[in-house]
């Protein structure tokens, strides 16, 4: 654990030919380097160290149930949280920074390629995501401790042979097959060009870089918000331009229409008047005499 602890694990026989994993937990940079013993009464079957910070977590059990344990230290080592019991994993690969980790059963077809991503920065693990990748036979973080790529080599397996890249937090990014894909390594990351008093005093005057980093974010969004509301009037401008110009179109033509309209020749009307003969009727004129 950045070379702060150290351990040294037995495995003895007690009473019922039960076994005890006693574990001496050296604390290299204190006098005299005083060590603890720290027992545990199940089978491990494996110990990871948390290579930013003073944790450490174990799988004990067997290989058809096992149950995870994170622990830290301080003045005392401390369990963190509860066991985490019946987890499909023989591999826990922690981040490069730290802090966060994957459980995986590798190599193992009854762990189904099982994938957790935990983060274990707080007095309580929590798991963030999970995810499978079946035949999964290797792990791999990023020098950045930003992503994790799971793999299927040949020479695990002779199928489904390839890679998965994962986000720390277990978002699945990209996968793909590969037929007799062999090994994935990721590029080693350039040593850092600030000395450790420089990374001293970034990380004390972290607050106030984070406030002037703010400040250009503001600064930066407002700028954008200022060109996309100047782009947005422009487009509108051009908009009512191009509406006006097209509405003094319109209005010449209809003045023309009312024009050509107005001098066009009237048709002549001739009234004519028609008289049929219906009948004729013949009557006596009486005789007054």
């Amino acid at each position: 654990s950045s070379g702060i602890n150290a351990e040294y694990g037995v495995d003895r026989i007690v009473r019922n030919r039960e076994s005890e994993n006693v574990f001496e937990i050296f604390r290299l940079r204190e006098k005299d380097v005083p060590v603890e013993n720290f027992e545990i009464k199940n089978k491990v079957l494996s110990l990871s160290w948390d290579p930013k910070g003073p944790r450490f977590a174990l799988i004990q059990g067997d290989q058809g149930r096992t149950d995870v344990s994170f622990y830290r230290i301080g003045e005392k080592i401390a369990q963190i949280g509860k066991t985490l019991v019946n987890k499909k994993c023989n591999t826990i690969k922690w981040s490069p920074l730290g802090q966060y980790c994957v459980l995986a059963g590798l190599n193992n077809f009854a762990f189904d390629g099982m994938l957790e991503f935990w983060d274990v920065g707080s007095d309580t693990p929590t798991l963030m995501e999970s995810g499978e990748h079946f035949m999964v036979t290797h792990l791999a973080w990023d020098p950045t401790g930003r992503y994790v790529c799971s793999s299927n080599s040949y020479g695990g397996h002779s199928v489904e042979n390839g890679y998965f890249m994962w986000s720390f937090q277990g978002t699945k990014l990209y996968e793909t097959s590969l037929e007799g894909f062999v090994q994935f390594q990721w590029r080693p990351r350039p040593p850092s060009l600030l000395t450790e008093a420089h990374l001293k005093e970034i990380k004390k005057n972290m607050k106030s870089y984070a406030r002037d980093f703010e400040i250009k974010d503001k600064l930066s969004k407002s700028k954008a918000s200022k060109e996309l509301i100047e782009k947005r009037r422009r487009v509108y401008d051009e908009y009512m331009a191009y509406r006006k110009r097209k509405d003094q179109e319109l209005k010449a033509l209809r003045l023309q229409y009312e024009e050509v309209r107005s001098d066009s020749v009237e048709e002549e009307y001739v009234e004519e008047v028609v008289e049929f003969f219906i009948k004729e009727e013949v009557e006596a004129a009486e005789n007054k005499e």
